[in-house]
């Protein structure tokens, strides 16, 4: 006997209704959940705060970098300037003469000299870079797979972020750290141990830079 106002084949449509919101629920349920990266480590206002660092599609930033290692009493020290492009990647130029301008994109490591001659750079070095990449632009996914996470901040907005190699990773580096003021990052460091370490503290940033085509020429490929 039919529903009152409702025509013959009603209970059957409803029943496979009902079946295709079964159906639907499955699937959504039996999808894979994506978690964000460091999921337990980071806070909302965390995340906020990440979100602003890595808004600028480019940016141009003075550096002074500092290299210590155990054979000289005194780390080297250069400078230069870091180019990122999202879409054509990270640009290292150094004040010192004759020093090649480092490029690393999708297509690898290149060091561009000043002649205009141009040659790939050994794997390892290649690595180590990728590494630094990732945290220029905050690359947290990447940054997971081999690291821990240790976040701390301060009520006048000073933060940090430890990365501690995780046991059985074959990353090259023991620890990284990136220190900042609200939202702005203003240091790296990249150690392997206590007395082999780069230090690099950031200028003020050029965000969004309208790069001219010389730039691109020279600064990225």
């Amino acid at each position: 006997m039919a529903l009152a106002g409702c025509p013959k084949n009603c209970p059957k449509l409803t029943h496979r209704m009902n079946i295709r919101r079964l159906l639907w629920i499955f699937i959504l349920l039996a999808l894979p959940v994506v978690a964000e990266p460091y999921a337990a480590e980071l806070s909302a206002p965390w995340r906020t705060r990440l979100a602003a660092l890595v808004k600028p599609k480019t940016l141009s930033a003075p550096f002074t970098e500092s290299r210590s290692t155990p054979l000289k009493k005194r780390p080297v020290v250069v400078t230069g300037t870091v180019r990122i492009d999202r879409a054509r990647g990270l640009s290292l130029s150094y004040d010192q003469r004759h020093a090649p301008v480092v490029i690393l994109d999708e297509r690898g490591l290149l060091l561009r000299h000043e002649d205009g001659r141009e040659q790939s750079a050994p794997p390892e070095a290649e690595s180590d870079l990728r590494l630094l990449h990732a945290l220029f632009s905050f690359d947290l996914a990447t940054l997971e797979k081999s690291y821990a996470l240790t976040a701390t901040d301060s009520p006048d907005g000073k933060w940090t972020l430890v990365f501690t190699r995780r046991d059985g990773a074959t990353a090259t580096y023991r620890e990284l750290v990136l220190v900042g003021t609200l939202d702005r990052l203003t240091g790296i460091t990249l150690a392997k141990t206590p007395n082999l370490k780069t230090e690099i503290v950031l200028g003020e940033p050029q965000l969004d830079p309208v790069f001219t085509a010389v730039d691109l020429a020279r600064y990225f490929r």
